[in-house]
């Protein structure tokens, strides 16, 4: 007899599915074949793709290539072990002692992602008696880890620090109040009012969380993220970074004092419950840090990208104000449009996603264009170019 919850449950999926291809929401995931800088082939074609995050190109810098190969040769594919167990080596222990020194803290943990780090960190120091504010705009990850610690939560429009100060001053009996925004938002590509929301947040004796996942290592006289940017020390928040973009590897981290750093290693149940980082992937970030200090035109390069693409669109229109980083939406609206619109680009050769809902607001569905060091001045014609061609005939 056939298990008939399990036959429902299909049913209700693929009605599920079947309404997702009806709004126009439907994903569909697209291996990469082969991949050179920028350029990528997918079902034979190839592609500039225009939706990475490797802001600084390191994911293929020979030294990094060379140390993660090294090291899996004497330590091997896995880490084996959660952290708390036998998935510590010396390479963890280095990266956490180099990320502390890189943004003057005097610790730091290292997570198997960002989204584990938002998770993990969040919830260890939030619970039932705390009020947790989060920006409108801000990430699931951490829209995920405000509700899952049970802290009452409320959400304040985008980067207004006058909303989030009324919303504070309706929780004076809260044991903990934390405010809680991305350094650059990954999908506006504008940055957080810090010094507004820390005054906001000390006036009431609240925390500030930045997740600075696109911010660190990019922003700053030397890269040292969001805080640097607005001349503020990363000792004023809690701050949370990753290694998988701008570093060119992978996983999240967060720094601060010794205390706050022992206390999510058992705390942290993304960290304490999890099979740690493998020990290539790590050595692979030691080396990166180690190259951002020595070498800075990887920076440089990238912010030259982001002027001439600023100016070739607006030039041509295609971008109304100045967003002041390294992402840059091209907001289109309806989701049927901007599937168009990023269908049109691929046939010029040129990789941009639409982004829709849930990931947008309903109604401001985009491309978001990520410029990277690695993309030519050509590439950034050709792009503009094709865009321009791309929006009139959509």
């Amino acid at each position: 007899m056939d298990n008939f919850p399990l036959q429902q449950l299909w049913t209700d999926i693929a009605r599920e599915l079947a309404e997702l291809e009806t709004a126009g929401l439907r994903r569909d995931i697209l291996p990469i074949e082969a991949i050179d800088g920028p350029l990528v082939r997918i079902r034979g074609r190839s592609l500039v793709c225009w939706c990475s995050n490797d802001y600084l190109g390191l994911s293929a810098h020979p030294r990094l290539r060379a140390v993660a190969a090294e090291v899996v040769s004497t330590w091997g594919v896995g880490s084996r072990a959660s952290r708390l167990l036998s998935g510590t080596s010396l390479w963890h222990q280095r990266l956490e002692e180099a990320l502390a020194a890189w943004f003057a803290a005097q610790a730091a943990v290292v997570y198997p992602s960002g989204y584990l780090a938002n998770l993990g960190t969040i919830t260890a120091l939030l619970s039932n008696r705390d009020v947790v504010l989060v920006d409108r705009l801000a990430h699931a990850s951490l829209i995920e880890a405000a509700r899952a610690s049970r802290a009452r939560f409320r959400v304040f429009h985008h980067n207004d620090a006058s909303h989030a100060a009324e919303l504070l001053s309706r929780s004076s009996s809260a044991r903990r109040r934390m405010i809680v925004t991305e350094g650059v938002f990954s999908m506006e590509g504008d940055c957080a009012p810090l010094r507004d929301l820390l005054e906001v947040a000390e006036a009431h004796q609240a925390l500030v969380y930045v997740d600075d996942a696109h911010g660190a290592f990019v922003l700053g006289d030397t890269g040292r993220g969001s805080p640097e940017a607005a001349g503020l020390p990363h000792h004023r928040f809690l701050y949370m970074g990753t290694l998988g973009k701008a570093l060119g590897c992978q996983g999240g981290f967060v720094t601060g004092p010794v205390p706050l750093i022992r206390f999510l290693h058992h705390r942290a149940r993304s960290f304490i419950y999890t099979t740690a980082l493998p020990t290539s992937v790590v050595a692979a970030a030691v080396e990166a840090l180690e190259i951002l200090g020595r070498e800075m035109h990887h920076r440089l390069c990238l912010w030259e990208r982001v002027r001439s693409l600023t100016h070739h669109l607006h030039v041509r229109r295609l971008l109304p104000e100045s967003i002041g980083s390294h992402i840059i939406p091209v907001e289109v609206g309806r989701s049927d449009k901007a599937i168009r619109l990023s269908a049109r680009l691929w046939q010029a050769g040129i990789w941009a996603p639409a982004i829709r809902p849930p990931t947008v607001p309903k109604g401001k569905a985009r491309l978001r264009l990520s410029v990277t060091a690695l993309h030519t001045q050509q590439q950034i014609e050709d792009l503009v170019c094709a865009l321009q061609d791309a929006v009139r005939q959509t």
